[in-house]
C-alpha cells in the first residue's frame, strides 16, 4: 500500500468520467504525457491493464473499473479523515467557569449553551447562579472566568449585550379595573419584587425617588421564579424583567410611568484568557442585540 501511486488515482477517475485521456488531462490541469505516465505507473503497480483505447475513446477494463470504484471510496475516506483531523486541531479543551444571574440561567442559557457544547465537546462548562455583585466579586477573585450580569466594574472587561425592560405582572383573571395605571397607584398596592441591592430593585427605587414616591414591597425576594409563584397565588403585583414569562403564565405590561430597563452585560477578566474561555466569550456575543 505504501508503494501505491496515490496521486494517480484522480487521473484514472478523470479518464473514467470523461472517456478521454486528453479531456482528463485538461480537467486536472496536466499535460497529456504527464497523465499518461501516471496511468502507466498504476498499471505497473497492479500488473494489470486498466485502460482500453479505441477510435471511440478510452474506457476502463474490468480491472480498471474495480480500481476506480475502490479509488473513489479511498479518496472519499481520505477527505473525511482530513476533515476530522482539522476539526480536532481546531477544537479546544479545558474548563470554563461561567456565572450568571438567575433569570439568565433559567431563560437564556438553555437556549444558547447547547450549541457551544456541541461545537466544543472537549470543553467542560460549569455554571453557577449568583447576584450581579457576587458575580463581580467571583470574577475579581478569579473564581469565575466569564459572567453574564447586570452591572460592570472598572477592573473587568464589560460588553453590553442588550437592554431588558422591566414589566408589571399579575394573574390573567385580574379585572382590568384593578390594574394600576400610575406608578403612585402601583406603589400603594402590594408589590412583590427583588430584594434591595439587586439591579431590578435599584431601578425601581430610583424611579420612585425621582417622582417623590415611597416604595415598600410586601415581599423582597432573590429568585424570579419565586416572585412569579407568589404573584400567581394572588399575593400581589410583580415587577420582573421582560422575557421571564416563556409560557405566558402571567399577564405582563409596561410599568406605568416607569420605562426602565436593566442592561445585560458580558463580563470577564482583562488578563489573557485560555482558548476555551475565548471561544465561550465569542459564542455568548451572539446574544448581542441593538
Amino acid at each position: 500500500m505504501t508503494e501505491l501511486p496515490w496521486s494517480a488515482l484522480p487521473s484514472l477517475l478523470a479518464v473514467a468520467d470523461t472517456g478521454s485521456v486528453t479531456a482528463a488531462a485538461r480537467r486536472l490541469g496536466l499535460s497529456q504525457s504527464a497523465l499518461s505516465r501516471q496511468l502507466q505507473d498504476l498499471e505497473r503497480h497492479f500488473g494489470s491493464r486498466l485502460l482500453e483505447r479505441s477510435r471511440r475513446g478510452t474506457r476502463l477494463t474490468p480491472a480498471g473499473e474495480l480500481l476506480a470504484q475502490g479509488g473513489r471510496e479511498l479518496l472519499a475516506q481520505a477527505e473525511q479523515l482530513q476533515q476530522r483531523v482539522r476539526g480536532a486541531s481546531d477544537s479546544v479543551g479545558g474548563e470554563v467557569r461561567l456565572g450568571c444571574v438567575d433569570s439568565i440561567g433559567i431563560y437564556v442559557l438553555p437556549r444558547v449553551l447547547p450549541a457551544f457544547v456541541r461545537a466544543q465537546p472537549r470543553v467542560r462548562v460549569t455554571v453557577s447562579c449568583h447576584s450581579s455583585p457576587q458575580l463581580v466579586e467571583l470574577l475579581l477573585a478569579h473564581r469565575l472566568d466569564v459572567a453574564i450580569a447586570t452591572i460592570d466594574h472598572p477592573e473587568l472587561a464589560s460588553e453590553r449585550l442588550y437592554q431588558n425592560p422591566l414589566v408589571l405582572v399579575h394573574p390573567h383573571e385580574l379585572p382590568e379595573s384593578e390594574v394600576p395605571t400610575t406608578l403612585a397607584d402601583l406603589v400603594a398596592k402590594p408589590v412583590i419584587t427583588f430584594a434591595a441591592g439587586l439591579t431590578v430593585r435599584r431601578l425601581i427605587d430610583d424611579a420612585c425617588l425621582r417622582l417623590g414616591l415611597r416604595f415598600q414591597p410586601v415581599m423582597e425576594l432573590a429568585n424570579v421564579e419565586v416572585i412569579k409563584a407568589m404573584v400567581r397565588s394572588g399575593l400581589g403585583f410583580g415587577i420582573i424583567p421582560d422575557g421571564c414569562l416563556p409560557y405566558n403564565e402571567l399577564a405582563a405590561r409596561p410599568i406605568p410611568e416607569c420605562p426602565v430597563a436593566r442592561t445585560i452585560r458580558l463580563l470577564y477578566s482583562r488578563r489573557p484568557a485560555s482558548a476555551a474561555v475565548t471561544r465561550l466569550i465569542e459564542h455568548l456575543r451572539l446574544l448581542r442585540r441593538p
